[in-house]
């Protein structure tokens, strides 16, 4: 099944990768897309988190490199747009997660795109993963997180969310009567979007990195994010707006 839901992730990003222009681009995560190849930006870079993971990415016009996904070897504001299918997934917890997207966000270029696939916990994909004796059968393990949570947090980087939709409304079914019956209820790709809009198995979330220019000001300038973890900011002698 991972397969499967991967491939129907590769056919809706062939429809939205060719939209973005650019310099560079990066995919953050082991999986072999063929969508790549659309995009009109030339240089592209696939990064694991493992060299294990690493594979021949000959065919995809695209270079490759192992480095934790925290800490990415990237200038600040150097790339163009960003894919992170399933990447929030590899974190154990929320702190980890946040600080993959803080860190995606640290790269991503001014007015760049962000693009996020992952399991939505609303489905009955995570109902599947839950009470599955491998919990790794739907997913890569690690947690999953909600659509709204995953733009607050963008919210908070100063980002501006341009697009949500979650899509493949099927349960994840692999056994071969269950591959059968998957295949019987494709009447619901159709009917769900109307009924459970955000109730697919997987979601997708389109951020851009705006920035703000200053009043009577040729420069541009950054509202800069507060920081995401459980410290609270103390507000300086000038107030809370003041560097």
């Amino acid at each position: 099944m991972k397969q499967h839901y991967l491939e129907i992730e590769d056919c809706r990003l062939a429809s939205l990768i060719p939209k973005y222009v650019g310099r560079h681009l990066l995919q953050l995560s082991p999986y072999r897309f063929s969508s790549l190849s659309s995009s009109p930006i030339i240089h592209k870079i696939r990064l694991y988190k493992n060299s294990k993971c690493q594979q021949n990415t000959a065919n995809y016009n695209s270079s490759s490199l192992v480095s934790l996904y925290p800490f990415l070897p990237f200038a600040n504001d150097s790339i163009n747009l960003v894919l992170m299918p399933h990447t929030l997934e590899s974190a154990q917890n929320t702190a980890g997660a946040q600080a993959i997207l803080t860190e995606a966000w640290r790269v991503l270029a001014p007015n760049g795109h962000l693009i996020i696939l992952g399991i939505n916990p609303l489905s009955l994909w995570n109902l599947y993963r839950l009470f599955s004796i491998s919990k790794k059968s739907a997913g890569e393990g690690g947690r999953f997180h909600l659509i709204q949570t995953i733009c607050q947090w963008i919210h908070y980087l100063g980002g501006e969310i341009q697009h949500t939709e979650s899509f493949f409304f099927r349960p994840p079914l692999s056994s071969s009567l269950g591959l059968w019956l998957f295949n019987k209820l494709n009447w619901l790709e159709r009917v769900s979007p109307w009924i459970t809009p955000y109730m697919g198995g997987i979601y997708l979330i389109i951020a851009e990195k705006r920035v703000k220019r200053l009043n009577g000001c040729l420069g541009l300038v950054w509202q800069f994010p507060p920081v995401l973890n459980n410290k609270v900011l103390a507000p300086n002698a000038r107030g809370p707006h003041h560097a």
